[in-house]
């Protein structure tokens, strides 16, 4: 993960739990700084300063959440006074607490299903770290027959390897997304990564509305436009604007649940990459499940070369941004129509090593 500037221990801490908490974290799960670490009265004032202050940050956890974590916050410090004449929790500090638990009794009755603005952060140790925020259900993994009510792993994973690694793919290229959810990805390409246009698309109407005003809320509707495709769909004779470009890259993570769409999947592919000649396919998925991936390898396999690329594995401990569960393994492929016929733009194979075929 680039380091820029350079961070002592102490602030590296106190940086890394702030962009945890942004990315709403389990509470419990979360790496707190040190007792030694918070307990002087500036990193005091720095975590209500950049983590507690509304006055600071455009968008907040709930007060539920903020509850349970200043609740951790501060039986930590309360362990580091060790001499009460001259140690002492911040009255800054208290004052919010406060604040936050009469704005959490308020809302005792916050449902899984509520959206709340989720902050994910990239893993760039620079004060102004390129930052997307998503109106989304964190803890929520399903809901009204769809999975994309929250930010999956293999987004997180994909969006860190284009960060740090991966912009080639991106930058002054076309893109369009396959079963984008709430658009972390495509938000993340049109607002940091230089993509020239980006097509967001999902088979959920209601999913698409909220991906929409995650559009908004990131400012990259003049880059981003949101769609509707259900696969296996033709829309050759529809006379959307969008219909009409020439795509350089399909992006998609985590769109392999069930093998029964892959035949509709294999349809939308073979459509698409027969409208635009160069294009290629970049596609993270979680491997949950052998049989299902090389099912869908298979199937790839009577038309489209596929590789897979050997992208870094940043296990939890080491990741500075963009934080996600290495629990399952993530792939990350390379689709094209075959091996001889891959786009003429060089700089788009630059920064990668492949381990093979599928």
């Amino acid at each position: 993960m680039p380091l820029s500037p350079p961070l002592s221990n102490d602030q590296l801490q106190l940086e890394i739990f702030r962009r945890k908490y942004l990315q709403m974290e389990d509470p419990l799960e979360i790496n707190y700084p040190a007792k030694e670490v918070i307990k002087p009265p500036a990193a005091q004032a720095w975590l209500v300063e950049n983590l507690f202050n509304k006055r600071n940050l455009k968008y907040l956890p709930t007060a539920r959440y903020t509850y349970r974590v200043m609740k951790k916050l501060l039986s930590i410090l309360e362990d580091a006074m060790e001499d009460p004449e001259e140690d002492e929790i911040s009255d800054d500090l208290i004052s919010c607490f406060c604040e936050i638990l009469a704005k959490a009794e308020q809302d005792e009755m916050e449902s899984v299903q509520e959206k709340c603005p989720v902050t994910y952060i990239a893993p760039i140790l620079e004060r102004d770290a390129p930052t997307v925020t998503i109106l989304e259900a964190p803890f929520l993994l399903a809901y009204g027959g769809t999975t994309g009510t929250r930010t999956w792993a293999a987004a997180l994973y994909l969006g860190t390897y284009l960060i740090t690694n991966g912009r080639h793919f991106i930058e002054n290229h076309n893109l369009l997304e396959l079963g984008a959810g709430l658009g972390f990805l495509s938000i993340l390409c049109g607002k940091h990564l230089g993509a020239r246009h980006v097509l967001m698309t999902d088979g959920s109407d209601t999913v698409m509305a909220l991906a929409q005003d995650n559009v908004y809320r990131n400012g990259v509707e003049h880059t981003v436009v949101t769609t509707t495709l259900e696969w296996g769909s033709p829309y050759v004779d529809d006379e959307d604007d969008w219909k009409h470009v020439q795509y350089d890259l399909v992006l998609a993570a985590d769109i392999l649940y069930e093998p029964e769409d892959f035949p509709a999947l294999m349809l939308t592919l073979e459509d698409l990459f027969s409208r635009s000649p160069h294009l290629q396919m970049l596609m993270s998925t979680v491997v949950r499940a052998e049989a299902t991936l090389e099912s869908f390898l298979d199937a790839c396999s009577h038309s489209f070369q596929v590789q897979r690329l050997e992208v870094p594995v940043w296990r939890e401990h080491e990741q500075t941004g963009f934080f996600h569960s290495t629990f399952d393994p993530i792939h990350v492929y390379l689709i094209t129509v075959s091996q001889g016929e891959t786009s003429s733009d060089e700089s788009i194979h630059e920064g990668y090593y492949l381990l093979g075929t599928g």
